[in-house]
């Protein structure tokens, strides 16, 4: 293990260009657009109405609690198990996000439990530290807890967005709670740049296999470890560093066999959910919950 006060002097320059990176991406799409205001494209009838269990506590020992919310298709029936998706992304606290709400909304419109949570995420190794220790937690606690919120434990999917694409490794590592299947939307999905200042060659590669995402679907195949199906959906202007690091985690995963599946949108931004009001974004939102829903119901 490296020691924590090693790798935080190493990491400061790197943590700094994955902040410039991915907030420069969103700005350069719109700059002009608040994430806590902005809905996302794709609406289907009474998505506002379902049913919301907000402030859900599933951690106490933080700093402050986090909490979840939970979105629940409004005629769910008593004591059905329903498949869930746990959205993640990119920031902290979003519950109260337009982005993710209607994210929420939209999830439990199509007959799946949309599950928004907060995380400790700030920018730096120690950000992917908790973050990880965040989302494991909270991945435990609705398996736990399956029957208070009506979901399958079993049919649990993970959505990374963004930098929260750093956490599509808790569904690739054998040792992390198991989910049912994987989507990505515009996220960052290898760490080679993030760690490039550590030194140290068996550091870096310590990092990598524990935390990247191209390293730990690495890990996992030449292990034998089994892998969910994935889908990705890549924005076509997004920044270099990020596409960059979808193209190789798609080469490795078709290399090695993964169902996987990849929409790309050429004249997509980064953040297209929200930000390109477009055919294109409709149909990738569309096609991304059909995948799960099919997924769920293997």
């Amino acid at each position: 293990m490296v020691p924590q006060d090693r790798l935080l002097r190493l990491y400061p320059i790197a943590a700094i260009i994955l902040l410039i990176h991915c907030v420069g991406a969103i700005t350069q799409a719109q700059n002009r657009i608040d994430p806590a205001q902005v809905s996302i494209v794709y609406r289907v009838p009474k998505m506002e109405q379902v049913t919301v269990h907000r402030g859900i506590v599933f951690d106490n020992m933080a700093g402050k609690p986090l909490a979840l919310d939970a979105y629940i298709p409004h005629r769910a029936g008593k004591g059905e198990r329903l498949p869930s998706i746990v959205f993640v992304s990119g920031a902290e606290y979003v519950r109260q996000w337009r982005w993710f709400i209607t994210w929420g909304q939209l999830a439990a419109a199509h007959g799946i439990v949309g599950i928004v949570p907060d995380k400790r995420y700030q920018r730096g190794l120690d950000g992917i530290r908790t973050g990880f220790e965040d989302t494991e937690k909270l991945l435990t606690y609705l398996r736990t807890n399956s029957d208070r919120l009506g979901i399958d434990p079993q049919r649990i999917c993970l959505w990374t967005f963004s930098a929260g694409g750093r956490l599509t490794s808790m569904g690739l590592n054998p040792g992390a709670p198991t989910v049912r299947c994987l989507v990505s939307f515009y996220g960052v999905l290898d760490l080679s740049q993030e760690f490039a200042a550590i030194g140290d060659e068996r550091e870096r590669d310590s990092l990598l296999k524990r935390y990247s995402p191209l390293h730990v679907l690495e890990s996992t195949v030449n292990s034998g470890g089994k892998v969910p199906p994935i889908l990705i959906g890549r924005a076509g202007k997004d920044t270099p560093f990020i596409n960059s690091g979808i193209d190789k985690f798609a080469a490795t995963a078709l290399r090695s066999n993964v169902t996987l599946t990849v929409m790309n949108y050429p004249e997509g931004d980064h953040g297209f959910d929200a930000l390109n009001d477009t055919p294109q974004s409709r149909a990738i939102i569309k096609a991304a919950l059909q995948f799960i829903i099919d997924k769920a119901l293997e």
